[in-house]
């Protein structure tokens, strides 16, 4: 079975279809809900492959789920996150040595010179778990990892000296003749070898890059999750991927507020839901709830004083939901799914009596065919 299969979403679902997918289905087979916990293994697997672009080109491509080579710039946050890591790229795709085959088919083609850049990078993201009670109460991360940025002395070329290169004279680029055959010349342009297409060759490469262009530093980014940010949420910081020579400006690091944990409250807006189950005689006189794992953290005591609760009744606790979004101090409500579980029992003349009193209206059935509790 295929990632995209995995997902049930097409080979050509944008990234916010793949991410709807993965979220809908990790909540139905998170362990925690009773589901399988190789099946939420593999959702994930599929999710974190898809969701990273570079990751699911090479997966599209060559159906190999992990993309080859690479540069110094990563960033690799699988600590963090226990094992998954997080891979944000600052060069497009590196084939090793197949580079000059791979690298026209695929964009990376030679650096020649006069060579324009792509305006902007590729942007990474990655899911940032979170709890319901971190979206309830807030909470700051810092992420740290390795980004590249162009050496600031030779300004990424490598060099402090150069010379124009005699073998193209410059122009980064040499006339080749061929024979195809008896009177058949193809004329060819390629790199020059000499210069590797640049027009110039070093004659002082840069001390403080050791001709690397790119020097790599600790970079670290201060995420803020404020009280009423939502599953699904994008915090994107611009320009946070690391230089590379195929763009101008690198792309935005972009994290992905995902919920984990905390299922037994389906959250929908600001408010909360939650089903509460109960016996008939709690429903007709009353009962109460504690509730330990709140969001707040907190423990919450409810109370129903009693009366007519049907089965599927709802009853809601003003301001227990979740913050809302962008106010101060204001909450959304907490709605209680009433279950009442009963066997049929039928009642006895005192009872019948007690019952009478409440509903004095009441009026006898007509005789029939009796029937009997069911177990």
């Amino acid at each position: 079975m295929s990632l995209y299969e995995c997902l049930g979403v097409a080979k050509t679902a944008t990234e916010d279809e793949i991410h709807k997918a993965y979220k809908k289905l990790s909540l139905k087979h998170h362990p925690d809900k009773g589901g399988d916990p190789e099946k939420f293994k593999e959702i994930n697997h599929a999710h974190e492959v898809l969701a990273d672009s570079e990751r699911r080109g090479m997966y599209d491509m060559t159906g190999s789920e992990e993309v080859f080579g690479g540069g110094g710039g990563g960033i690799n946050l699988a600590e963090m996150f226990g094992g998954g890591g997080m891979s944000f790229g600052g060069g497009g795709m590196s084939f090793g040595g197949l580079g000059g085959m791979f690298g026209e088919m695929f964009g990376g083609g030679f650096r020649g010179r006069g060579r324009q850049k792509a305006a902007k990078g590729p942007d990474k993201s990655h899911d940032i778990p979170l709890s319901l009670s971190d979206f309830y109460k807030g909470r700051e991360i810092q992420i740290k990892f390795q980004q590249q940025r162009g050496c600031g002395l030779c300004k990424a070329s490598g060099s402090l000296k150069t010379e124009t290169c005699s073998g193209c004279k410059g122009q980064g680029m040499k006339m080749m003749m061929r024979q195809l055959a008896p009177g058949m010349i193809q004329q060819i342009t390629q790199p020059c070898s000499d210069c590797n297409g640049e027009g110039k060759r070093v004659t002082q490469v840069c001390h403080e890059c050791n001709g690397r262009k790119y020097k790599a530093h600790e970079k670290a980014l201060n995420a803020k999750i404020e009280p009423g940010m939502g599953d699904g949420d994008k915090m994107r910081f611009r320009g946070e991927c690391s230089d590379s020579a195929d763009y101008e400006v690198p792309g935005d690091v972009i994290l992905n507020l995902t919920r984990t944990g905390g299922l037994d409250y389906d959250w929908q807006g600001s408010d909360l839901h939650i089903n509460y189950s109960v016996t008939m005689k709690e429903a007709l006189l009353g009962f109460g709830i504690k509730l330990e794992t709140h969001p707040s953290e907190k423990p919450i005591s409810l109370s129903w004083g009693g009366g007519m609760l049907k089965h599927d009744g709802v009853l809601v606790a003003k301001g227990l939901g979740m913050p809302v979004k962008g106010s101060i101090g204001q909450y959304g409500d907490l709605f209680i799914h009433v279950d009442v579980m009963g066997k049929t029992a039928e009642w006895t003349d005192e009872q019948r009596a007690l019952l009478l009193k409440v509903w004095p209206d009441w009026v006898q059935p007509e005789v029939g065919v009796p029937l009997s509790g069911a177990s």
